[in-house]
């Protein structure tokens, strides 16, 4: 933003995206978050597109030591990668 001449007001951070539309829904905030996130809330939030380009973020997977040969969690790590793959996929 500070590129394209604009100033934010950081008043809140959340440890998850998941939480914001509910925060913003109960206040006056605004926030910048996925619209895939927010597609099935114009009923409690007022949805539009951003005014400027908004670079894309990285999405990681982190899992303690001592779980990386479990066969549920290996399973489910396999089953994260392969969805992301596919929808990324033309």
């Amino acid at each position: 933003m500070a590129a394209l001449g604009h100033k934010r007001n950081v008043v809140l951070s959340a440890a998850s995206f998941l939480f914001v539309p509910e925060i913003v829904s109960h206040s006056d905030f605004v926030a910048l978050v996925p619209e895939r996130l927010v597609r099935d809330s114009a009923d409690q939030l007022e949805v539009m597109d951003c005014p400027f380009p908004v670079e894309g973020f990285a999405v990681g997977m982190v899992w303690h030591e001592r779980n990386h040969g479990h066969v549920g969690q290996r399973w489910i790590r396999e089953a994260v990668v392969s969805l992301v793959a596919h929808q990324s996929s033309p």
